[in-house]
This record gives C-alpha cells, sequence and structure tokens, in this order.
C-alpha cells in the first residue's frame, strides 16, 4: 500500500472497518481534544489499538508549567508524540517537558504558528529562539500561510515540519510539501467524505502531482 505525506486529524470518529481499511495510506494520526473528551483515554486507546501507523500525535497544544504537562502527558502513554505551545518558553515549562519525553522515548513538535487568521506571527522571531534553543523532533507550520511556511523551513532546514490548515480551513492539497513541510495533517476531508478510501487515494496522487510539479519548477 502506497503511503501518503498524510497525517490524519481523526477528531470525529470513523467506522473502525473503514479506519482500518485508510490507515495503512497514512504516515500518522493526530489526536486531539474533541475525540478525547469524547471517548476518553481508553475509548481512543481501543480505536487505535489495531492500527498500523508509524506516529500517534497528541495535539492538546500544551501550554502550561512542566509538572502539569508532564502529568498529562503521563496519562497518555498510547501516544509516540506531543505538540506543545513554543510562547510558554524553556525554563520551568518546555524544557522539562520535553527531557521528560526524551527518556520516555517520545517526541516533541512545537507550534511556529497557527492556521487561522488570528494568530499574530510578531511573534515569530520570539518563538524561533525558542525552537533554536529547545531543538525538539519536529515543529508545526500552517499551510494557509505560504510564506510563514517557508521561512520555518529556511530557519530550520533539517526539522520535521507538519502542517495543519489542509482542506476544510482553504490549503490546498500539495500545497504546503511543495513549501516546505513534510507532511500535511488532513481532518474533514477525509473523515466528512461518503469514500473516505478513495477521497485518500485522490490526496495521495494530487500530493504526488504537486510535488513533481515543484521540482520541475525549482530546476
Amino acid at each position: 500500500m502506497l503511503k501518503g505525506r498524510i497525517i490524519f486529524s481523526m477528531d470525529e470518529e470513523i467506522p473502525q472497518h473503514v479506519l482500518l481499511k485508510i490507515s495503512g495510506y497514512f504516515h500518522g494520526i493526530k489526536i486531539g481534544y474533541p475525540l478525547l473528551l469524547r471517548k476518553g483515554i481508553e475509548g481512543v486507546k481501543e480505536i487505535l489499538r489495531k492500527l498500523e501507523v508509524d506516529e500517534i500525535i497528541m495535539d492538546l497544544k500544551l501550554a502550561d508549567i512542566d509538572n502539569t504537562m508532564i502529568n498529562i502527558v503521563k496519562q497518555l502513554d498510547f501516544a509516540n508524540s506531543f505538540i506543545a505551545h513554543s510562547f510558554i518558553g524553556i525554563d520551568g515549562a518546555l524544557g522539562e517537558l520535553k527531557n521528560f519525553l526524551d527518556n520516555e522515548g517520545k517526541k516533541l513538535y512545537l507550534l511556529a504558528s497557527m492556521s487561522h487568521k488570528g494568530w499574530n506571527d510578531e511573534f515569530y522571531p520570539y518563538i524561533k529562539t525558542v525552537i533554536k534553543s529547545l531543538n525538539p523532533y519536529g515543529i508545526v507550520a500552517p499551510a494557509t500561510k505560504p510564506n510563514v511556511l517557508r521561512i520555518v523551513r529556511d530557519d530550520f532546514p533539517n526539522k520535521i515540519i507538519i502542517s495543519p490548515g489542509v482542506g476544510a480551513q482553504g490549503g490546498k492539497i500539495g500545497d504546503a510539501l511543495c513549501n516546505g513541510a513534510d507532511y500535511e495533517i488532513i481532518g474533514r476531508t477525509i473523515y466528512t467524505s461518503s469514500d473516505p478510501e478513495n477521497k485518500v487515494k485522490e490526496i495521495i496522487k494530487i500530493q504526488e502531482e504537486k510535488i513533481n510539479e515543484c521540482k520541475k519548477t525549482s530546476t
């Protein structure tokens, strides 16, 4: 089965037989508050139990003191990776969280920018210093802001970048990959489809076409 450069944002539960069928196309699955609150920790574990994906990312956008964040992630031991806000700083917060995750063999993603219009990217110079100092596994940067995404890629050429905002929020499939992302985070476009498997295949085809177009224009 051909994997796409897709992280499936599963905010809504979909039938288990459908999820089992399409999960092989994904690099990873991202779980946020909507599904976690609806199903609970054990319910989410049961949904994910039989899936074969490379990464389970908990997207709680952690933003608190170190002890609180560490206590949260301890309860979510089924996840490989966690997303946190950068603006809370390192000492007494992200530094201790990263040390804990490193010791547990888990990954930290930091937000460089968010995909909605109200986010203020004037904060980016500070956020960039936090990311550089902390050296997380990866970065979240939005598909809806191609200029910001390109800046983040230029500033962090060796980091994994995952990009939300594709589909329902207006980012076009494949464009984030052309602007520097490694994976596109896609949710509603898939789970609201009447035929999720064919929709995923269509997304992978578009991604491949866009990547090939970008390679041609860059040479």
